[in-house]
């Protein structure tokens, strides 16, 4: 279709981008103040005292001189051009409220709106059709600051998390490596990392596990449920964590680990920050106590602890009592039955545990003593027969065995 009829249906529908430039060039100080008053009687966040009028007044105008450049269709002005981004940063930096932020551009759209649509009225065409189809360009000029500076904030709270949590990595890594012998590094780790210096600690060490693991998440939501304080973060192929241990018992923190027990796990309590270090020591010591998948506490664990901790002097002494014992034929049965006995300390009760009949117990135990030449009723030849089999569950005992079969 052509003629006059099209020609001034086009220049009616082009009202709206004239009255965009209108108010570009003649009303944005004035639709600026309009939009922050309204903004600063609606939006708590915008009123408060501590915000820079100055630069609040400036970001307002800003993206509503952007949104009206787009409303009119000319070129976007150099100065303008990074509005949506410089707000959108500005206000993530300031921990401002999305909401509020989101808000703000609500009041955008509406104070274009209704200035649009005055200046139509005063024309005499706010009932045309054209000039009313027209008006939604007003919204997708807003929207399109909105969707921008969302972009921008949430761009930028992705990488200030980014930065916070390498901060706090480091000052937890700088903690493990030099916080016994500085007490600098644990006054900076106590304000980065949020723990008091002196508050008691679980101290977690995790072999191997993969860093996008359910797992993590697993734990990290329990702990968070139960309401304790942590940090976690990885030295290798380890991953260390540190919880504010709160009123939580030994065996609730266990539970809470449980997500853990596919790999080597140790577990391992200090009474402050600055003994992270010796806690990861224990925890160590803890996960060599066994060459078996779990969550081991140190407490728990302390004899095959310490034996995985010298395993020169401690090899020498379990390889000693337990060669002839691995040589035996029935040596499994052999072993097991010992290690019940000196768990429960009576072959009526390990007999009872076991299945099986007394005679059998007490046969299985006088084996042992032959073999290894001690004797269960002797204290200090109990102790070592009980060393020797912790260190037969750990990484050097396993090794061991293997030889031995």
């Amino acid at each position: 279709m052509s003629g006059p009829g099209r020609r001034q249906s086009g220049a009616r529908h082009d009202a709206v981008q004239a009255i965009a430039r209108r108010l570009l060039e003649e009303r944005l100080d004035e639709l600026t103040s309009r939009a922050l008053e309204q903004l600063e009687a609606e939006e708590a966040a915008y009123a408060s005292e501590d915000w820079d009028p100055v630069q609040k007044r400036e970001g307002m105008r800003r993206t509503l001189e952007l949104a009206l450049t787009r409303l009119a269709g000319g070129p976007v002005p150099q100065t303008v051009s990074r509005a949506t981004e410089d707000v959108g940063r500005e206000r993530a930096e300031q921990a401002f409220p999305l909401t509020a932020l989101m808000h703000s551009f609500q009041l955008d759209l509406r104070t274009l709106w209704e200035a649009v649509l005055a200046e139509g009225r005063a024309r005499g065409i706010s009932a045309d059709p054209d000039f009313l189809d027209g008006l939604i360009r007003v919204w997708e000029a807003t929207d399109a600051n909105s969707v921008e500076v969302v972009d921008a904030y949430r761009r930028t709270e992705r990488d200030l998390a980014s930065r916070r949590t390498e901060v706090r990595n480091r000052a937890f890594s700088r903690l493990v490596l030099e916080g016994e012998q500085d007490p600098s590094t644990v006054a900076e780790a106590s304000t980065l990392l949020g723990f008091s210096e002196h508050v008691a600690l679980t101290v977690v060490v995790v072999e191997s596990v993969p860093t996008g693991d359910p797992a993590l998440s697993q734990v990290d939501d329990a702990l968070r449920r139960g309401g304790l304080l942590r940090h976690f973060g990885w030295m290798g192929d380890e991953l260390l964590g540190i919880i504010g241990h709160g009123r939580c018992d030994e065996e609730a923190m266990l539970a809470m680990l449980r997500p853990f027990a596919p790999w080597r796990c140790g577990v391992a309590e200090v009474p402050g920050l600055a003994l992270t270090a010796r806690g990861i020591r224990f925890a160590r010591a803890a996960i060599r106590s066994s060459a078996q998948p779990g969550v081991r506490h140190v407490e728990g664990h302390w004899v095959g602890a310490i034996m995985s901790a010298q395993e020169e002097l401690t090899g020498a002494m379990a390889t000693g009592v337990l060669r002839p014992l691995l040589e035996l034929r029935d040596r499994d049965s052999i072993v097991e039955t010992l290690r019940w006995y000196l768990d429960l300390g009576s072959v009526a009760e390990v007999a009872a545990r076991t299945y099986r009949h007394r005679n059998t117990v007490g046969n299985r135990l006088q084996a042992a003593e032959e073999a290894t030449g001690l004797k269960l009723s002797r204290p200090n030849d109990a102790a070592r027969l009980v060393l020797a089999l912790a260190w037969l569950e750990t990484d050097a005992g396993a090794r061991f065995r293997a030889t031995v079969s």
